[in-house]
């Protein structure tokens, strides 16, 4: 009998490779979903460590760098804040200056009236009296200190402290303003945005109108009409001069020389020292008085390691008492989460508002201040194109 193929002999062969098809399709399929695994993961593995990488990352970026060093500058004192005073010397032709200064994130400002002038110095609280007040500003410590501007007689701007008007101040003027924390801005008394929205100033201290804006020196400045700078002594326009200065970070820069000059050539070297925008300050040889100290000091007779040259006083003359207005720069203490702060001045209250300062934030200690460790050997910087100590001074040690 022969048999004819069927059909489903016919299926039966077609459907053996079919399988075989299949089943290296499942297989196939098996290893791939593996291989997805595996590769899933080594994703979930490398996100996590991503995330932990990321995680460590954000953590070091929320540290605070210090205020560095910089060449051409001779450090002064310094804390684990980083640098809180350095200083130079500066030649404009055959002259001669000192500039000082304060970093704007390891100092704060005060400032203190004298006891003749401005004429109401009599009501000024003791946080801004005609000496140091060493009970509350000698426990942040005393970094420098320097002559303030014109006495009032001079007609050449105002000056307010503690809510108290001592003279009004004149629109046009160059203006220091100081707030509770001991900041600083500097600019055009009536200019747009001047102080900043917030600033919230507790003293106010003008002297004549801008000497250096836009980093160069002012039209006034370069003017010939002498006069408009001050009253020198004997009538000759050749005098000692001092300057105050803000630069592009923010910093203080105190510039000073006891050599003759016309007010162009304190411009000049101010702005050689970095002002971006500065006023004059005092001048004839009786009024300028700097110091800067190599570490904090907390009470009278300490030691300026920075001084000026051929100045008639000395700086330890602000312990006591004097005549003049004048600034001190404190120390801020060694945690960037701990500062010297008043309380600032309350609105609607008419009449002087004393402001002595206090330790505030998180990082303050609630038994003693938190005083700035400090380092009592400078650097020494011998790159500056300016002229600059080679051999910085020891803490007991007076630059002139």
């Amino acid at each position: 009998m022969v048999f004819e193929p069927s059909n489903d002999s016919e299926s039966m062969t077609r459907r053996a490779p079919l399988r075989r098809t299949w089943r290296i399709v499942a297989l196939s399929v098996v290893v791939l979903v593996a291989l997805v695994g595996v590769g899933t993961g080594y994703m979930v593995s490398s996100a996590t460590t991503t995330s932990t990488t990321s995680s460590i990352s954000t953590t070091s970026t929320t540290t605070i760098p210090p205020e560095r060093h910089q060449l051409g500058w001779t450090i002064v004192s310094s804390s684990k804040r980083g640098v809180m005073v350095d200083y130079r010397n500066i030649k404009v032709g055959t002259v001669t200056f000192r500039a000082v200064r304060l970093r704007a994130r390891t100092t704060l400002l005060r400032w203190h009236v004298g006891s003749g002038d401005p004429n109401q110095w009599v009501k000024a609280p003791p946080d801004a009296a005609p000496a140091i007040d060493w009970s509350n500003e000698g426990r942040a410590g005393v970094v420098a200190v320097f002559n303030g501007g014109f006495k009032q007689s001079a007609s050449a701007g105002g000056s307010v402290v503690d809510g108290l008007t001592m003279v009004a101040l004149v629109k046009g003027d160059m203006t220091i303003v100081i707030n509770r924390a001991g900041h600083w801005e500097m600019g055009v008394w009536g200019a747009p945005n001047f102080p900043t929205r917030g600033f919230n100033p507790i003293t106010y201290r003008q002297n004549l109108t801008p000497l250096v804006l836009n980093s160069r020196p002012s039209a006034a400045a370069l003017s010939s009409n002498w006069n408009i700078w001050g009253s020198p002594l004997n009538n000759t326009p050749y005098n000692p001069r001092t300057g105050l200065g803000v630069d592009a970070q923010g910093n203080l820069i105190y510039v000073a020389t006891m050599q003759g000059v016309l007010a162009r050539t304190l411009a000049q070297a101010l702005v050689a020292a970095g002002a971006i925008k500065a006023m004059e300050l005092d001048m004839n040889p009786y009024w300028p008085i700097l110091g800067a100290a190599a570490q904090p000091l907390h009470h009278p007779g300490g030691t300026y390691n920075v001084v000026l040259a051929g100045a008639e006083h000395s700086p330890n003359i602000y312990d006591y008492g004097w005549s003049r207005d004048f600034f001190v720069a404190l120390a801020e203490p060694a945690s960037w989460t701990c500062n010297w702060a008043s309380r600032g001045l309350k609105s609607g209250v008419v009449g002087v508002q004393p402001q002595p300062i206090a330790l505030a934030g998180p990082g303050c200690s609630s038994k003693a201040p938190t005083r700035p460790t400090t380092t009592t050997t400078p650097i020494a910087t011998t790159t500056s194109s300016h002229p600059t100590t080679t051999s910085p001074p020891a803490s007991s040690t007076t630059v002139p």
